[in-house]
């Protein structure tokens, strides 16, 4: 059984709030409370064929049921391991790093 096309699968995550390059993909903007990441991750066709499912019967965006499953991994790992504590990034100096201090 072939699915039909939706075109809501297509735009999910297009936003019309402004965007910062950090190397990595972050979304922020004024109803953003947390910086989000956009990740690429492979998943089993039959997993996600039932997320999209639970998704489209309870209302949820894919986001907020992913969010879920990882903060529920991350507490249980962190009530078997200890809290995990997250070093700030550094942020470098392209200058510096090809040596171009002095010509500026």
């Amino acid at each position: 059984m072939k699915k039909e096309f939706d075109m809501s699968d297509l735009v999910e995550n297009l936003t019309s709030e402004p965007e910062v390059e950090t190397g990595r993909r972050v979304r922020t903007g004024s109803k953003a409370k947390k910086q989000m990441e956009h990740v690429c991750t492979l998943i089993e066709s039959g997993q996600m064929a039932k997320v999209r499912a639970i998704a489209e019967r309870e209302g949820i965006a894919l986001k907020d049921i992913f969010a879920a499953g990882l903060n529920m991994a991350i507490s249980n790992y962190e009530q078997k391991n200890g809290e995990i504590r997250v070093k700030k990034a550094k942020r470098g100096n392209a200058s510096a790093v090809f040596g171009m201090e002095d010509e500026a």
